[in-house]
């Protein structure tokens, strides 16, 4: 087997010398069979996952060393193919990994690197994404596959405003630690005005289930974290051909400041303000005459007059680990 391991460039600089100096200790061992890149540019994680595809197929084992971002890269490199992929949590949210790396979520990428022959892959399901314009035609680059998240409104704007933080401080760790919160406070004091269309397809063979809602957080979720933590979607399973979406109508600042830990601890299911459904697709547009909606999968900004969405059952191989 052959490791690969794709380091973001950005990523936290403590965390990505820490997993060198582990790495480099496996490297030793293992010499040829253990491959090493730190990425140059946007999208080049995406470009090195497809090469050792090519070369290895099912003979690697891809991970992405990073954050939600290049999880989004690698993952859309592997999608259908026999390469499974794997992660090693180095960003700002980390928020995919929370779901798959439960027992190893601690910054300490030595503890899965010592164990890396111990892993089992199974198949995960994706989110197809298909952004289109006001005239119906498909917007290429807005349309991807999503591994945890795709959400809308004031979660996503959130998310635009901490990354532009963090890139304005130059990536320095305290503001990457404290940028969600930042933005945040920024926005509440900001407001929000979001309307959607919905119609989704419910799970089970129980129809379909559409109106007309303004909102402040919509998310469609394959995964149960995003935005550093936030947990929308508690009950959600990677494995199981179905997606959790969560609605929230439109709230004063007086409900919604205190609605916020509710939904970054997973226990706000069962307000009667929170609509949740079990689904396997459906099409979401925006309610807002010649305003489009925002959009962010995986921690990458999209946007579109019309978003269409469905579950792809077992689309990638993924890698576990557990100690």
């Amino acid at each position: 087997m052959h490791y690969v391991f794709i380091l973001n460039y950005l990523a936290d600089k403590k965390r990505v010398l820490e997993t060198e100096k582990a790495i480099l200790i496996l490297k030793e061992k293992m010499e040829d069979f253990v491959h090493v890149h730190r990425t140059e540019y946007a999208g080049h994680a995406g470009v090195l996952a497809a090469k050792y595809a090519d070369m290895y197929s099912e003979n690697a084992l891809v991970f992405a060393c990073g954050g939600d971002g290049t999880v989004h890269e690698v993952a859309n490199a592997l999608v259908f193919r026999s390469t499974p992929m794997a992660v090693l949590p180095m960003g700002t949210g980390n928020d995919f990994a929370r779901t798959v790396l439960p027992d190893l979520y601690n910054d300490q990428p030595h503890l899965l690197i010592e164990r890396i022959e111990q892993f089992q892959v199974h198949p995960i399901d994706v989110i197809r994404v298909e952004s289109l314009d006001a005239q119906g035609t498909l917007l290429p680059d807005s349309s991807r596959y999503s591994i945890n998240i795709t959400s809308f409104g004031l979660d996503t704007v959130i998310q635009s405003t901490a990354k532009n933080i963090i890139k304005s401080s130059g990536h320095t760790r305290l503001v990457r630690k404290n940028a969600y919160s930042i933005a945040i406070l920024i926005h509440l004091i900001r407001g929000w005005n979001f309307k959607m269309k919905y119609k989704f397809t419910l799970a089970g063979n129980k129809g379909t289930a559409e109106g007309e809602l303004p909102y402040c957080l919509a998310g469609v979720c394959n995964g149960e974290y995003y935005g550093n933590g936030f947990h929308p979607a508690p009950f959600a399973q990677i494995d199981d051909g179905i997606l959790d979406v969560c609605l929230v109508e439109n709230l004063p600042r007086r409900k919604a400041i205190p609605l916020i830990s509710k939904y970054k601890k997973g226990t706000h299911t069962g307000n009667k303000k929170i609509h949740m459904f079990r689904v396997t697709g459906g099409v979401i547009s925006s309610g807002v005459p010649g305003i489009q909606l925002q959009g962010n999968y995986d921690g990458e900004d999209f946007w579109g007059d019309e978003v269409r969405f469905e579950v792809v059952p077992g689309a990638i191989q993924f890698a576990f680990f557990s100690i």
